[in-house]
């Protein structure tokens, strides 16, 4: 049940600036990458991108329904910037209820985001939901890309 949705429409370059002025650091699950993932607020919390997270939520809800699970709410949200040479280790986060990453930059040579049966191709401005106990990581990153993430836990 991964769902996939082209938010290309979205002024990207605003959001991926946003996020580039904000503090990151070194994080466990990303080799040579950083994220925000324990720095700061939750990244969606951030006053200027108040509309890309009622954007986000609108989309967690048409997941919802096109999959028939109960209504949620977003916990937490985080973003990563990877470069090459760049790996996201194998995870999962836990049962919270529905995860979500939203690729604000991406270039062509990007690797996908690999799930135990799915390989996602990304670009810039495709939005990724899925169970939050779903397995996933990517191979080692040739170009730089920043993603936003999230948890959400069921209502």
């Amino acid at each position: 049940m991964i769902g996939e949705y082209n938010l290309s429409f979205l002024n990207l370059k605003s959001i991926e600036d946003t996020l580039l002025q904000s503090q990151t650091e070194t994080h466990g699950l990303l080799s040579n990458g950083t994220s925000s993932f324990n720095v700061g607020m939750p990244i969606l919390m951030h006053p200027n991108l108040k509309g890309l997270h009622t954007i986000l939520d609108k989309y967690v809800r048409i997941y919802c329904e096109q999959h028939n699970t109960s209504k949620v709410k977003f916990i937490n949200s985080w973003f990563n910037i990877t470069y090459p040479e760049s790996k996201l280790k194998k995870h999962n986060h836990g049962n919270n209820g529905l995860s979500g990453a939203f690729y604000v930059s991406v270039g062509d040579k990007s690797v996908p985001l690999i799930f135990s049966d799915t390989k996602i191709k990304p670009y810039s401005g495709l939005l990724i939901i899925f169970p939050s106990n779903f397995d996933h990581y990517t191979d080692e990153e040739q170009e730089r890309r920043v993603v936003i993430s999230f948890n959400t836990e069921f209502l």
